[in-house]
Protein backbone atom coordinates (compact mmCIF):
# COMPACT_ATOMS: atom_id res chain seq x y z
CA UNK A 1 0.00 0.00 0.00
CA UNK A 2 3.01 2.63 0.86
CA UNK A 3 4.63 1.28 -2.88
CA UNK A 4 1.21 2.06 -4.33
CA UNK A 5 1.16 5.99 -2.60
CA UNK A 6 4.54 6.35 -3.88
CA UNK A 7 3.70 5.28 -7.14
CA UNK A 8 0.62 7.59 -7.21
CA UNK A 9 2.34 10.38 -5.68
CA UNK A 10 5.64 9.92 -8.33
CA UNK A 11 3.10 10.22 -11.36
CA UNK A 12 0.92 12.77 -10.05
CA UNK A 13 4.19 15.05 -9.67
CA UNK A 14 5.31 14.11 -12.98
CA UNK A 15 2.61 15.71 -15.02
CA UNK A 16 4.45 18.35 -15.92
CA UNK A 17 8.55 18.68 -16.23
CA UNK A 18 11.12 21.77 -15.87
CA UNK A 19 13.69 20.66 -18.28
CA UNK A 20 14.99 23.95 -18.71
CA UNK A 21 15.46 27.62 -16.88
CA UNK A 22 13.69 28.18 -14.11
CA UNK A 23 10.32 30.39 -13.37
CA UNK A 24 11.44 32.49 -10.83
CA UNK A 25 11.21 35.62 -12.96
CA UNK A 26 7.53 34.90 -13.09
CA UNK A 27 7.31 36.03 -9.33
CA UNK A 28 5.50 39.44 -9.41
CA UNK A 29 4.02 38.52 -13.23
CA UNK A 30 0.39 38.42 -13.45
CA UNK A 31 0.04 38.25 -17.18
CA UNK A 32 1.07 36.54 -19.99
CA UNK A 33 0.80 36.33 -23.23
CA UNK A 34 -0.13 32.50 -25.08
CA UNK A 35 -0.15 31.47 -28.13
CA UNK A 36 -0.94 27.77 -29.41
CA UNK A 37 1.09 26.07 -31.81
CA UNK A 38 -0.68 22.92 -33.52
CA UNK A 39 2.56 22.56 -35.80
CA UNK A 40 3.40 18.56 -35.56
CA UNK A 41 0.62 16.87 -33.98
CA UNK A 42 0.64 13.27 -33.66
CA UNK A 43 -3.11 11.78 -33.25
CA UNK A 44 -3.25 8.36 -31.49
CA UNK A 45 -2.16 5.58 -33.68
CA UNK A 46 -2.40 7.21 -37.06
CA UNK A 47 0.84 9.22 -36.76
CA UNK A 48 1.06 12.67 -38.25
CA UNK A 49 -2.52 14.39 -37.43
CA UNK A 50 -3.21 14.60 -41.31
CA UNK A 51 -3.38 11.22 -41.52
CA UNK A 52 -5.80 11.40 -38.71
CA UNK A 53 -7.92 13.69 -40.34
CA UNK A 54 -7.88 12.14 -43.77
CA UNK A 55 -9.13 9.02 -42.02
CA UNK A 56 -11.68 9.94 -39.86
CA UNK A 57 -13.21 11.87 -42.79
CA UNK A 58 -13.56 9.67 -45.25
CA UNK A 59 -15.07 7.17 -42.58
CA UNK A 60 -17.35 10.39 -42.04
CA UNK A 61 -18.06 10.70 -45.81
CA UNK A 62 -18.74 6.63 -46.27
CA UNK A 63 -21.57 7.10 -43.86
CA UNK A 64 -23.20 10.32 -44.92
CA UNK A 65 -22.00 12.19 -48.01
CA UNK A 66 -20.67 15.63 -47.07
CA UNK A 67 -20.31 14.80 -43.98
CA UNK A 68 -16.89 14.45 -43.83
CA UNK A 69 -16.33 18.38 -44.53
CA UNK A 70 -18.48 19.04 -41.34
CA UNK A 71 -15.84 16.76 -39.29
CA UNK A 72 -13.08 18.22 -40.07
CA UNK A 73 -14.36 21.78 -39.68
CA UNK A 74 -15.70 20.62 -36.61
CA UNK A 75 -12.07 18.87 -35.60
CA UNK A 76 -10.02 21.90 -36.39
CA UNK A 77 -12.79 24.55 -34.48
CA UNK A 78 -12.46 22.65 -31.45
CA UNK A 79 -9.29 23.75 -30.44
CA UNK A 80 -11.10 27.40 -30.14
CA UNK A 81 -14.25 25.99 -28.83
CA UNK A 82 -12.68 23.60 -26.26
CA UNK A 83 -9.17 23.04 -25.54
CA UNK A 84 -7.79 26.64 -25.33
CA UNK A 85 -10.34 28.00 -23.51
CA UNK A 86 -10.32 25.21 -20.74
CA UNK A 87 -6.81 25.26 -20.64
CA UNK A 88 -6.73 28.83 -19.66
CA UNK A 89 -9.67 28.65 -17.32
CA UNK A 90 -7.94 26.43 -15.25
CA UNK A 91 -4.29 27.65 -15.41
CA UNK A 92 -5.80 30.98 -14.61
CA UNK A 93 -7.56 29.91 -11.77
CA UNK A 94 -4.36 27.46 -10.40
CA UNK A 95 -1.41 29.92 -11.27
CA UNK A 96 -3.27 33.09 -10.22
CA UNK A 97 -2.00 34.49 -13.50
CA UNK A 98 -3.81 35.16 -16.71
CA UNK A 99 -3.26 34.05 -19.94
CA UNK A 100 -4.03 36.57 -22.69
CA UNK A 101 -3.83 36.09 -26.17
CA UNK A 102 -3.53 39.49 -26.86
CA UNK A 103 0.08 40.90 -26.91
CA UNK A 104 1.40 43.44 -24.43
CA UNK A 105 2.87 41.07 -22.14
CA UNK A 106 6.21 41.60 -21.09
CA UNK A 107 6.44 37.28 -21.37
CA UNK A 108 4.62 34.79 -23.78
CA UNK A 109 3.90 31.36 -23.21
CA UNK A 110 3.60 29.12 -26.41
CA UNK A 111 1.61 25.79 -25.91
CA UNK A 112 2.99 23.62 -28.35
CA UNK A 113 0.67 20.25 -29.10
CA UNK A 114 2.46 17.24 -29.66
CA UNK A 115 0.53 14.37 -29.33
CA UNK A 116 -3.51 13.70 -28.72
CA UNK A 117 -5.39 10.79 -27.98
CA UNK A 118 -8.49 11.23 -28.80
CA UNK A 119 -10.30 9.07 -26.79
CA UNK A 120 -13.65 7.15 -27.14
CA UNK A 121 -17.32 6.31 -25.89
CA UNK A 122 -18.97 3.41 -27.53
CA UNK A 123 -21.65 3.55 -24.50
CA UNK A 124 -21.08 0.68 -22.88
CA UNK A 125 -17.01 1.33 -22.51
CA UNK A 126 -15.43 5.01 -23.12
CA UNK A 127 -11.50 5.82 -22.44
CA UNK A 128 -9.74 8.83 -21.52
CA UNK A 129 -8.67 11.62 -24.15
CA UNK A 130 -4.52 12.71 -23.26
CA UNK A 131 -2.46 15.41 -24.94
CA UNK A 132 1.02 16.15 -24.39
CA UNK A 133 2.42 19.67 -24.66
CA UNK A 134 5.66 21.32 -24.82
CA UNK A 135 5.24 24.82 -22.98
CA UNK A 136 8.20 27.55 -23.53
CA UNK A 137 8.19 31.16 -22.30
CA UNK A 138 10.23 33.92 -23.85
CA UNK A 139 10.72 37.09 -23.25
CA UNK A 140 8.97 39.41 -25.46
CA UNK A 141 11.20 42.16 -24.99
CA UNK A 142 13.56 39.95 -26.51
CA UNK A 143 13.43 40.40 -30.27
CA UNK A 144 16.43 38.61 -31.84
CA UNK A 145 15.98 36.58 -34.48
CA UNK A 146 16.93 33.08 -32.68
CA UNK A 147 15.17 33.89 -29.71
CA UNK A 148 15.61 31.54 -26.89
CA UNK A 149 13.46 30.37 -24.71
CA UNK A 150 13.67 31.51 -20.77
CA UNK A 151 12.39 27.97 -19.85
CA UNK A 152 10.92 24.86 -21.25
CA UNK A 153 8.21 22.79 -19.52
CA UNK A 154 7.24 19.31 -20.66
CA UNK A 155 3.84 17.99 -20.39
CA UNK A 156 3.89 14.02 -21.05
CA UNK A 157 0.38 12.30 -21.06
CA UNK A 158 -2.24 14.18 -19.08
CA UNK A 159 -5.42 12.28 -19.17
CA UNK A 160 -8.59 14.33 -19.05
CA UNK A 161 -12.11 13.02 -18.71
CA UNK A 162 -14.20 10.14 -19.97
CA UNK A 163 -18.01 9.54 -20.68
CA UNK A 164 -18.35 12.51 -23.12
CA UNK A 165 -18.97 11.20 -26.56
CA UNK A 166 -18.53 14.44 -28.09
CA UNK A 167 -14.95 14.58 -29.10
CA UNK A 168 -14.10 18.18 -28.67
CA UNK A 169 -15.40 17.98 -25.28
CA UNK A 170 -13.54 15.10 -24.19
CA UNK A 171 -10.29 16.45 -25.36
CA UNK A 172 -11.09 19.64 -23.85
CA UNK A 173 -11.02 18.02 -20.64
CA UNK A 174 -7.49 16.79 -20.83
CA UNK A 175 -6.17 20.79 -21.45
CA UNK A 176 -8.32 21.45 -18.68
CA UNK A 177 -6.34 19.31 -16.36
CA UNK A 178 -3.19 20.39 -18.23
CA UNK A 179 -4.12 24.01 -17.60
CA UNK A 180 -4.82 22.93 -13.71
CA UNK A 181 -1.77 21.12 -13.26
CA UNK A 182 0.19 23.63 -14.86
CA UNK A 183 -1.10 26.44 -13.17
CA UNK A 184 -0.34 25.14 -9.66
CA UNK A 185 3.49 24.08 -10.57
CA UNK A 186 3.92 27.51 -11.83
CA UNK A 187 2.02 29.40 -8.95
CA UNK A 188 4.39 26.50 -6.73
CA UNK A 189 7.53 27.22 -8.73
CA UNK A 190 7.38 31.35 -9.24
CA UNK A 191 8.10 32.25 -5.90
Amino acid sequence: MLLAGSLFATATSQAQDLVKGDLKFLKDVKELQVVYVYDDVTVGKDGKEANYVKRRKAEKESKTPGSGDTWEQSWYGDRKAHYQPKFEELFDKYADRTLNEEAGARYMMEVHTKFIEVGYNVGISSGKAAVSLEIYIYDTQDTSPKRKPLCKIMMNDVSGGKGQFATGIRIGEAYAKAGKSLGKFVHKKAK
